[in-house]
């Protein structure tokens, strides 16, 4: 994917703030939207300010004055920034051309989907959306303190104080960086005395204008706003010196809730990179998308030392290690889009005052964490049988931490490898994608493989008869699975291998750069059978579960699969997510391993034909014309027929619209979806004979991302749930103990 919340707004829109000499204007139809706007939020950065100062003042005394003042700042402040969202929102939908971001960003469209584009307009710039992201984090603090506002806890009120220093540092980015503040005025000779615009200037990014986008950038920033929170958390418990797993307790679910929606919003942003960009593909590995990335890595990691914490007591110092990594790539991944020190088509432009802001939160929070750990070193104390045998659920925890705390560490490490001098490793240098694909397949299998063999696994330590009986019924399962994926490979994936290498060009050469034919077959076979070792452990031990209530119980099948999920969301929820993944990672061998790629031109003759792959497509017409906005749009009309038989697959019509205000370029590419495959089709223009140039794409095995990513996530939703969670299996003790993965798991 190549646009992410983080860097939505992408180009450059002209200098619309203030007059010719600087100065603020503002016409009398709206004269205090500007003022009133700047107003709110410089005010929201005094009460968080002093709100943090009040609740870590009365953290050792929860119920006394400065605490219970501090908490109603947290509201003042909260109530302040969401009129701030509240004001450019109806800015939006009143048309209030006075502030710079309304004409930056307007949607000027005649979508049906317009009325959402204007809401969605709020964060589809650089200063909406951090004004949006600043506005959840104090939303999630009044959320915390409403629910805690009777419990007197000295932990809470720490965490809000901590809580309430991000706000207020986020909110100061806002009030002291021009090239942050929503609440620009607009200059004079932009606008009419009526407060029309004098002429069409900015505008929204054409390429914002689709559904995925008025879903994923708010996705996304509710989980990286919800990373505050288990972050405060971790500090509290240094601050107040209880290090019990109370503080896991009382954030873990929040932490999992930002998780549910930092993968809705990957989710979301590969669709729309995939439906929208035009290039036939859903991951680039670019600066903006590892953005994300990074912080879902180790978000799993803290989901994991929080049940290891909370379950065991062990995992202290990995939970609080976790937490406070997890917030610094969450704000790292705003650093690299707004401090210039990336270059990425999708950054916002440099701004000196986001990157000293942005850098003194990720420096004073690992420092924080490090200096807190060392001064509450003595009372840590020893975790009791941690890691008593690696071949344990001990074990697979302690290795998927550790894998995916390096694997962030890495993205991280890459992703800025082109800002670092050049004496550190790959310094200044800018690391291509093949590179983060040689390192993150492997990587991937070995992930997949511990999900799978972990639910099968004992505690401290794995009687292995036991292991063997209960891997048994799955192995059995997986091993035909695997058959079916390797007849697959075997008869498909082989021969597009070989014919791509043979074909050349860019997309030869790419995959020829990945290793020899005999490591990326052996690769291939990995993963195929880690996923369907996964598939049928997690179909196993759901399938055992209904089991078990059918007898227990005495329920029928239907019933005993709701109840399943009724009763024990935590762990029923988990096995459905791995589930998913397993399809996911077979989705992804197909799509990101083995897609064919052809560039072909036509002379625009009707009856026409090309070939790619098994397709055949025949020029029909093409149409040139401008919409109600006076954007020039051409479409190309092709029918698709199989090149063997002739049969018909159907038709494509994609597009290329060139914006009438910023002659920005958008493709609208046409996809035809077939169970084992994707036919994608995107018009580039004209060649300079007159030629249409098209890119076709066979991505293999593409439905399968889609579904087993959906399915997972409803697995994560459903682990969610807010049920007191009861053992999966309650038929016979033996059951019970082979299913012994504990309640709120979500990952092995």
């Amino acid at each position: 994917m190549r646009v992410r919340g983080l860097g939505a707004s992408v180009g450059r829109p002209p200098r619309i703030v203030g007059d010719a000499r600087g100065r603020p204007f503002a016409p009398e139809r709206f004269p205090m939207t500007s003022t009133l706007g700047n107003t709110l939020q410089s005010l929201a950065l005094v009460f968080s300010v002093v709100s943090a100062l009040m609740l870590i003042a009365g953290s050792k005394r929860p119920s006394s004055r400065p605490a219970r003042t501090g908490y109603a700042f947290v509201y003042a402040s909260f109530a302040l920034l969401t009129a701030c969202v509240g004001i450019v929102l109806m800015g939006m939908l009143t048309e209030d051309y006075t502030l710079a971001y309304v004409v930056s960003n307007y949607p000027a469209t005649d979508s049906p989907l317009q009325p959402l584009y204007r809401v969605s307009a709020v964060w589809a710039g650089r200063q909406g959306s951090l004004l949006l992201w600043t506005w959840l984090i104090s939303a999630f603090a009044a959320a915390q303190a409403y629910r805690r506002r009777h419990a007197s806890e000295e932990l809470t009120c720490a965490a809000l104080g901590v809580t309430e220093i991000v706000v207020a540092l986020f909110t100061a980015t806002l009030v002291f960086s021009a090239s942050n503040n929503p609440f620009m005025a607009t200059a004079a000779e932009y606008l009419n005395a009526d407060g029309t615009l004098a002429s069409k200037i900015g505008g929204m990014n054409p390429l914002l204008m689709h559904w995925a986008m008025i879903l994923h950038p708010p996705a996304t920033f509710i989980g990286y706003a919800a990373m505050t929170i288990p972050f405060a958390y971790a500090m509290a418990a240094l601050i107040t010196g209880d290090l019990s797993a109370r503080w896991v307790e009382l954030c873990d679910r929040m932490a999992v809730f930002g998780f549910i929606f930092l993968s809705i919003g990957m989710g979301l942003g590969a669709v729309w990179a995939y439906v929208v960009l035009g290039w036939g593909g859903f991951w680039a590995w670019d600066a903006v998308e590892n953005a994300s990335l990074m912080s879902w890595l180790t978000c799993v990691a803290m989901i994991h030392s929080f049940t290891m914490y909370r379950k065991r007591g062990i995992f202290k110092r990995w939970s609080m290690l976790s937490a406070t990594i997890t917030f610094i790539f969450v704000v790292l991944g705003t650093f690299i889009t707004r401090s210039g020190l990336v270059q990425s088509v999708h950054a916002f432009a440099e701004d000196p005052v986001s990157t000293y802001f942005f850098l003194a939160i990720m420096v004073v929070s690992g420092l924080a964490f490090l200096l807190g750990v060392a001064y509450r070193h003595a009372e840590f104390g020893e975790d009791d049988g941690e890691i008593e045998s690696m071949i344990s659920k001990n074990g697979s925890y302690y290795l998927t931490n550790i894998v995916m705390l390096m694997a962030g560490v890495l993205v991280a490490y890459l992703t800025v490898s082109s800002a670092l001098p050049g004496w550190m490793p790959l310094g200044g240098a800018v690391v291509a994608a093949g590179a983060y694909n040689a390192v993150a397949r492997p990587v991937a299998v070995f992930v997949v493989l511990l999900m799978a063999v972990c639910p099968m696994l004992g505690w401290r330590k794995t009687d292995r008869a036991k292991f063997a009986r209960h891997m048994r019924i799955p192995a059995i399962a997986g091993a035909a699975v695997f058959v079916a994926l390797m007849a697959y490979f075997a008869l498909v994936l082989v021969p597009e291998y070989h014919e791509i290498i043979a074909a050349g060009g860019a997309a030869g050469e790419a995959l020829a750069e990945q290793g020899p034919a005999v490591y990326y077959f052996g690769l291939t076979v990995l993963a195929f059978a880690s996923a369907a070792l996964l598939f049928t452990s997690s179909l196993y031990l759901l399938g055992r579960g209904v089991r078990g209530r059918m007898r227990a119980k005495g329920e029928g099948m239907p019933r005993a699969l709701v109840n399943l999920f009724r009763r024990s969301p935590a762990q029923a929820g988990g096995y459905l997510c791995h589930l998913g993944v397993a399809i996911v990672v077979v989705g992804l061998v197909g799509s990101m391993m083995y897609v064919r790629e052809a560039t072909v031109n036509l002379a625009g003759e009707a009856g026409e034909s090309v070939r790619v792959g098994a397709y055949e497509l025949t020029f029909t017409g093409s149409e040139r014309y401008s919409d109600d906005q006076n954007n020039e749009i051409m479409r190309v009309e092709l029918d698709v027929t199989n090149a063997e038989t002739g049969r018909p697959l159907g038709h494509v019509a994609p597009s290329m619209k060139v914006a009438a205000a910023t002659s920005q370029t958008t493709l609208d590419a046409a996809v035809i979806t077939f169970p084992l495959e994707d036919l994608f089709v995107a018009f580039q223009g004209l060649n300079p004979d007159g030629s249409l140039s098209l890119n076709v794409k066979v991505n293999p095995l593409i439905l399968f991302t889609w579904a087993g990513g959906a399915i997972s996530t409803l697995g994560i939703v459903l682990a969610f749930a807010p049920r007191r969670a009861t053992p999966l299996l309650a038929a016979d003790e033996r059951e019970r103990a082979a299913a012994s993965c504990a309640e709120g798991e979500l990952h092995e």
